[in-house]
């Protein structure tokens, strides 16, 4: 039963180690191990002994496009399951979780984050964050995919020290690497990027960038994946945002104005991913948010696709 818990677990490691590749986190540590700093506090339930170290499945670094010349340091912990999710996740989940955080807590103070943040020292970072994701994955396609949205509202013990926690689970990793599959696969015409939203905290730092090939760790857990799409022949620019949310009146109309706001002044070209988008469905509520939306400044090009793969959506091309 251990040797195949072993091998469940690398075969976890594996998979999230490929999606990280998609989303660009190529240059990651794997297998790192910290030394436990709250040897008591820290104690695995059940154990005679004091924990003495800490387990970090894969570390990942790189500098910020969000915050001001900050370092983004990542501990990533994958929990793999051949079995369905729980129907009542909230034990295994805060067990999960608990661990996470007293690795991020005991990475704070360790030499591998010393040693990290050095290396960074001479090109102006000033700051760190370090993030925990649980990658919580289960190998078992007809059960629950959608787990996160059953522990969003638990208690969690208020003596775990973390700044943040990103939790992925089938759900949300299946919108990730469908979105950028299907980008990678339709617009071969294309390079891609992943576009990063400029605001008060990432505006005075003059090696952040507009777009770039890292997915920002704040999009992991978010409803949207932005895109900029640049013609390989004439380096022309379409705006592209993925949407977890299916598509409705209401959803096309939020995105067409978030992307009126920040992508008007270098591009009106745009492409919207949904889940479910349909053109027989669909096409006359598009027709009329086209209509509500035209903009007098210049003319809007906009294309809905699906990104989930099914051959109906032949239909859609």
């Amino acid at each position: 039963m251990g040797e195949f818990s072993r091998k469940v677990g690398e075969k976890g490691e594996k998979l999230v180690c490929e999606l990280l590749s998609i989303m660009g986190w190529y240059h990651f540590q794997k297998d790192e191990s910290i030394s436990c700093h709250h040897t008591k506090k820290h104690k695995r339930s059940g154990a005679k002994k004091e924990r003495t170290t800490h387990g970090i499945d894969i570390f990942f670094s790189s500098r910020s496009q969000l915050q001001d010349f900050t370092l983004e340091n990542v501990i990533l912990s994958v929990k793999y399951t051949n079995s369905a999710y729980p129907a009542n996740p909230t034990s295994k989940f805060k067990e999960h979780f608990r661990d996470l955080a007293e690795t991020v807590e005991c990475f704070m103070k360790s030499d591998l984050r010393t040693q990290n943040n050095e290396d960074y020292e001479m090109s102006g970072i000033n700051g760190a964050n370090d993030t925990g994701v649980l990658f919580w994955l289960s190998n078992h396609k007809d059960s629950e995919q959608d787990i996160v949205s059953k522990v969003a509202n638990i208690n969690l013990d208020k003596t775990l020290n973390f700044s943040t926690i990103h939790v992925v689970d089938n759900s949300r990793a299946a919108f990730i690497y469908n979105s950028i599959s299907y980008i990678r696969n339709n617009f071969n015409e294309y390079d891609y990027y992943f576009h990063y939203a400029f605001s008060s905290s990432n505006y005075k730092d003059p090696d952040i960038d507009k777009y770039g090939s890292i997915l920002p760790v704040e999009y992991l857990t978010s409803n949207i994946i932005p895109f900029r799409l640049i013609d390989k022949s004439n380096q022309k620019v379409s705006f592209c945002l993925a949407s977890r949310d299916e598509f409705s009146e209401e959803t096309i109309n939020r995105l067409l104005y978030l992307v009126s706001d920040v992508s008007l002044d270098f591009t009106g070209d745009f492409v919207f991913l949904f889940p479910d988008y349909d053109v027989i469905k669909h096409e006359h509520i598009l027709k009329r948010a086209k209509r509500l939306k035209n903009d007098k400044r210049k003319s809007l090009n906009i294309t809905v696709k699906s990104y989930n793969n099914d051959f109906r959506n032949l239909i859609n091309e």
